[in-house]
């Protein structure tokens, strides 16, 4: 019985240099930022978390769209599920940008 071993692409440049690269010059939710580099967005997440505490990642917080509510001491990059101030769902997505060195 032989086991499969998903062998990774080779790549010049890893992931999260990718994403950096590309967040240079453009504020991207990590929809959009999928779809450019063919990563899934949970993938992406983690690597987006990573590049925070390293401060090479800026996020433009989330916002309720209801009563405009700012997620700006939020830990975790993803997207809220309601919002804590009228309990509404209807939130914006976070933009993600790199930090200027």
């Amino acid at each position: 019985m032989t086991t499969r071993e998903k062998i990774p692409e080779e790549r010049s440049v890893t992931i999260r240099q990718e994403v950096l690269r590309v967040l240079e010059d453009a504020e991207l939710t990590v929809g959009e930022l999928s779809k450019i580099i063919g990563k899934s967005e949970q993938e992406l997440y983690d690597h987006l978390a990573h590049l925070r505490g390293a401060k090479s990642l800026i996020i433009i917080p989330a916002q309720c769209l209801a009563c405009g509510f700012i997620f700006r001491n939020r830990e975790k990059v993803k997207k809220p599920g309601k919002c804590p101030k009228c309990k509404d769902t209807h939130i914006s997505q976070p933009m993600f940008t790199a930090a200027r060195r």
